[in-house]
């Protein structure tokens, strides 16, 4: 999670308590020195900084080619 956007971008993210549950999380660059830095997505909890193990990009968006060629 090191290496995890801080720029408010949304990534997924591995519950590192319940590792086979993602979250939907961003981190909010405006609370800087939150204790609680990662904010989910669906409602308005957020998380300790270390309360995540391992997060991906979201995958890129199809291009309007792609949408046509099916």
């Amino acid at each position: 999670m090191d290496r995890a956007p801080q720029d408010g971008r949304w990534i997924i993210a591995i519950d590192r308590h319940e590792p086979d549950r993602r979250a939907v999380i961003r981190w909010d660059p405006k609370r800087f020195g939150d204790v609680r830095p990662w904010h989910v997505a669906s409602c308005q909890h957020s998380y300790p900084a270390d309360a995540f193990t391992h997060w991906m990009p979201f995958p890129d968006l199809p291009s309007a080619e792609d949408k046509t060629a099916k």
